[in-house]
């Protein structure tokens, strides 16, 4: 069985990290979510809190009807790499098969012997959570990055007034 694992922070859930996982499912049987940085939040780099990036994750895949054989996992940082590796591997038990376009986690899970497959990237200028989190800051043009069951969950948390306020 392949089973796959997709990282990210999604600080917050845009339009490319759907892509991305739907890109990831297409490709395994059974994906795992790993979400990134999960005991960060209220940071400019790390506004939300897992549960939050939880939520907008679960609305994205009810919306695209992707909730099939796709579990969401928190993972906390480490203190060096192989910890980090060691922590998934705890959590989530056997996969075989990891999506990233990130060069340290690709070089990190090859080292491990796990197959790596590049995740397409589209539009990567505006689709970043960079770019979204700076355009919640500045409180225009970010809607259209997101999902629209994503903007209104992000209106509902004040994610605008939040961004502005973190310091």
């Amino acid at each position: 069985m392949n089973v796959g694992i997709l990282v990210g922070r999604f600080q917050p859930l845009h339009k490319g990290h759907i892509q991305a996982i739907e890109y990831a499912k297409n490709n395994s049987e059974k994906l795992f979510i790993i979400v990134g940085s999960a005991e960060k939040s209220n940071q400019k780099r790390n506004p939300f809190s897992f549960e939050e990036r939880k939520r907008m994750i679960d609305l994205a895949l009810k919306g695209k009807k992707l909730q099939k054989n796709i579990s969401i996992v928190p993972i906390n940082d480490a203190n060096n790499h192989p910890e980090w590796i060691e922590s998934i591997k705890n959590t989530i038990g056997e996969y075989n098969i990891i999506f990233t376009n990130d060069e340290l986690t690709e070089r990190l899970f090859k080292e491990d012997e796990t197959k790596v497959i590049n995740v397409p990237l589209i539009d990567r200028n505006e689709l970043s959570a960079t770019e979204v989190r700076k355009r919640l800051e500045l409180g225009k043009g970010w809607k259209s990055l997101v999902m629209p069951e994503i903007a209104e969950y992000l209106s509902e948390i004040n994610a605008v007034e939040r961004m502005k306020s973190i310091i």
